[in-house]
């Protein structure tokens, strides 16, 4: 559009052009012109009409309610962002600017780069490189113990809401290990839920080890189903210490 637009001739004029008018999508001069040239044809007048009726049909229509399973998978795919080490998607093109940027904006910063990863081997001569050898120190030795993992969250039974942003950041089933181990456990408690939890961790409940799961209850809310394993089972709904449903923050 360039502001010399030229109005379009009729009648008759076409159903896209007159939605067009109707939506306010055509330049401001050429409606202005257009549009009583429109009313003034029987045959449009009749079709912004109809769109008129179909606009107030669609106002008139209740609220619809999202449903549950779009719900539930909104809510799982806003906790997968939450969780650390998932990358989030980028431009290929973005990702590569970056990466130049990082690397010094180009290939000879791409260069720099390796010569700063390397320069000291391709410097050093044969004679030094013998030097460095005989005065070169034993590698220390290293610890092939695992480090120790952070205890389980302690909680109160009115805290478990406070837990929910770490919870959701972890799939660690702990002792129940498996997801067929939590649904049989879920079951027993009468507790239905499709597919995999939004975030489980193992925690210790007011002084008893348990599993925290935190499941979707519909759009903006989380179940947080807290978990004995000892005495979970398909059979055995005592193995449900709290069952509980918050909003999300």
């Amino acid at each position: 559009m360039t502001g010399m637009e030229r109005v379009p001739m009729g009648p008759p004029w076409s159903v896209d052009l007159i939605a067009d008018l109707h939506a306010g999508v055509l330049p401001p001069e050429v409606a202005a012109q257009l549009r009583p040239r429109v009313e003034a044809d029987a045959e449009a007048r009749e079709i912004l009409q109809a769109l008129d009726a179909t606009l107030a049909d669609l106002r008139a229509l209740p609220p619809i309610p999202m449903p549950d399973h779009v719900a539930a998978r909104i809510d799982a795919a806003l906790a997968a962002e939450a969780r650390p080490g998932i990358a989030p998607v980028v431009s290929l093109n973005d990702a590569r600017k970056r990466r130049n940027r990082r690397l010094g904006m180009g290939g000879a910063g791409v260069l720099v780069a390796a010569a700063a990863a390397f320069g000291i081997v391709l410097a050093v001569s044969p004679g030094a490189q013998q030097n460095s050898n005989d005065s070169a120190q034993p590698p220390a030795a290293t610890s092939s113990s695992a480090p120790a993992q952070a205890p389980p969250l302690a909680l109160k039974r009115d805290e478990l809401g406070s837990a929910v942003g770490e919870v959701l950041k972890a799939q660690n089933y702990g002792p129940l290990e498996t997801s067929d181990r939590l649904a049989g456990c879920l079951k027993g408690g009468g507790i239905t839920s499709s597919g995999n939890p939004l975030g489980i961790s193992p925690i210790n409940l007011e002084g008893r080890d348990a599993v925290m799961a935190i499941l979707p209850a519909g759009l903006g809310q989380y179940r947080l189903v807290v978990l004995d394993p000892d005495t979970c089972g398909p059979d055995k709904p005592q193995g449900v210490l709290a069952d509980t449903t918050i909003k999300a923050r």
